[in-house]
């Protein structure tokens, strides 16, 4: 009988990894096309039941996760590796590459963070886990393709190919930054110039956070 749910438990996980080959580009294709569109649609989506959600794309975290590990698999597959911790605790934290990738997920998680709590906050609305799963979920979406983009170009800038990397972070950067003013935009009622000011105010917050962390876990000892 233990065997047998083994074997279910298997079926089950090999479908779930084959539906994201066809998802995950259809999901990709879509925030890029039609960002807020597709915000739109997994919002009323998620009033509905759990096993009814997103049934044609990947769940927003979960589509923010697969594009840290489809960065990292083109990066392991450049060769274009990180340079060697000097710092101890990256040593034995970010020692392989499981490790890694939770410390990714967790500092570009910081975007869609930032991005949900602010709206709530200007909505005069309370923040709990309740209220802010929402507008999370969403923020994934949107933040995915952003944090594809500075991996790979971050990717080209250890390859030597300067002028590649620039140019895609300063794409990635006019295009996550003109999707988050249209989405504070509509969901504030303001103008597109100071919803503007709130999109680039917390999308700088949430790189000094991150920047912050990496720096005080990747960074040289000070002893």
């Amino acid at each position: 009988m233990e065997f047998l749910k083994f074997i279910r438990s298997l079926e089950e996980l090999l479908y779930e990894v084959m539906t994201w080959l066809l998802f995950y580009p259809r999901t990709l294709w879509r925030v890029l096309r039609h960002p807020l569109a597709l915000a739109a649609q997994a919002e009323a989506e998620m009033s509905e039941r759990p096993e009814d959600q997103f049934i044609d794309l990947v769940s927003p975290p979960l589509f923010l996760m697969l594009s840290i590990l489809l960065a990292h698999a083109l990066e392991i597959g450049l060769h274009a590796n990180l340079a060697p911790f000097t710092s101890e605790v990256a040593k034995e934290v970010l020692s392989s590459d499981a490790n890694l990738l939770i410390f990714r997920a967790i500092t570009f998680s910081l975007f869609p963070l930032m991005m949900a709590s602010g709206l709530l906050r200007r909505q005069r609305r309370e923040i709990d886990r309740k209220t802010l799963r929402r507008p999370f979920f969403l923020q994934c979406f949107i933040a995915s393709p952003f944090v594809v983009a500075l991996s790979v170009a971050s990717v080209f800038a250890r390859l030597g190919f300067p002028i590649v990397a620039t140019a895609m972070t300063s794409s990635a950067v006019v295009w996550y930054l003109a999707v988050e003013t249209e989405w504070f935009r509509t969901r504030l009622g303001i103008g597109r110039l100071r919803a503007f000011g709130i999109a680039v105010k917390l999308a700088s917050i949430a790189f000094l956070l991150a920047f912050g962390i990496a720096f005080l876990l990747l960074g040289p000892e000070t002893s």
